[in-house]
């Protein structure tokens, strides 16, 4: 058995079962990683794929079971490769961020523009998934940290990954100028029902958040338009079709939107930064969670790492 096949085996389950794609990101061939596979699976007597027509459709019951025992094995290698660079003072390093698009497009590009400027010599690839993907690409290692937007008291941390509670995002209600809920200070959901609301996908976050208030509150806040993203919802705002939600990072600069703050209508919700337990803490990575979420100094994140599950938030 070899670190290669292993690593062959990790790269067909990120590939989703493509042996091209899997050659491909290790630079080899084709023949080589069913020739690599096969020898594996003759090492020590099982299958671990199932294939149909020479068509790889999925990994065996023994070949899953393998499979997380490679993704340990491996990370335990790239460990100690990062403890050989620090202990080098080299300041090499890669860093792999799953986000979603909120963060993506306006809470990380600050982050990302200071990490590049403080550790020139460090990789940083940043991924946007869809917020339900974020949890397996970072329990699988195929992203370091996962950047996200979670309930302000629930915690999705578990044996293997904590998550980290950040701060509380702000959201406003967004409007013309000239609209007539701009005259007002504050508002109540009950003032929106009079005006066409464009909203979030009730399946999303946001779409949950704001139905959820709403039933609580007793009225009926039927979205003209479901948006799967902020950018959506603004624009429709901002050609007079209606009023709108939004996090209050997305509307900095917009001459011709008026905000309300109404962040107090709604449920509270942070930003979460999700990693695994056992990823070895580099100083390029607790800087870039700092700066995505200031509230966690070096020492608490360490301790986050290994708390409970249960207790593996910020208090």
């Amino acid at each position: 058995m070899t670190l290669q096949q292993l690593r062959l085996l990790r790269a067909i389950s990120r590939a989703g079962l493509n042996i091209s794609a899997a050659s491909g990101a290790l630079n080899t061939s084709q023949p080589n990683v069913s020739r690599q596979i096969k020898a594996l699976e003759a090492e020590i007597g099982i299958e671990l794929l199932m294939r149909k027509k020479n068509r790889i459709v999925g990994f065996t019951t023994g070949g899953r079971a393998v499979l997380q025992q490679a993704e340990r094995i491996l990370r335990q290698i790239e460990t100690i490769g990062d403890i050989a660079q620090d202990a080098r003072g080299g300041g090499e390093g890669r860093l792999i961020v799953a986000t979603s698009h909120l963060h993506a497009r306006y809470t990380l590009l600050d982050p990302f523009a200071r990490l590049r400027e403080k550790h020139p010599k460090v990789e940083l690839l940043l991924i946007q998934a869809d917020i339900k993907d974020l949890p397996r690409l970072v329990q699988d290692g195929e992203a370091d940290l996962g950047i996200s937007t979670g309930d302000a008291q629930a915690t999705r941390s578990s044996a293997e990954v904590a998550t980290l509670k950040g701060e509380v995002i702000k959201r406003s209600a967004i409007m013309l100028r000239q609209h007539p809920l701009a005259a007002k200070k504050s508002l109540s959901l009950a003032d929106l029902t009079h005006y066409p609301f464009i909203g979030y996908n009730p399946r999303s976050v946001g779409g949950r958040m704001i139905a959820d208030a709403a039933q609580k509150a007793g009225i009926d806040l039927r979205p003209i338009v479901q948006a799967e993203d902020s950018d959506v919802i603004r624009a429709y705002v901002e050609h007079g079709l209606g009023v709108g939600i939004v996090p209050t990072v997305c509307i900095a600069g917009k001459t011709r939107l008026h905000a309300i703050d109404a962040t107090h209508l709604f449920a509270a919700t942070t930003v979460d930064v999700s990693l695994r337990r056992d990823l070895y803490l580099r100083s390029y990575i607790t800087d870039f969670i700092q700066m995505a979420s200031p509230k966690w100094s070096a020492s608490a994140i360490k301790r986050a790492l290994t708390a409970p599950a249960a207790k593996a938030r910020k208090s």
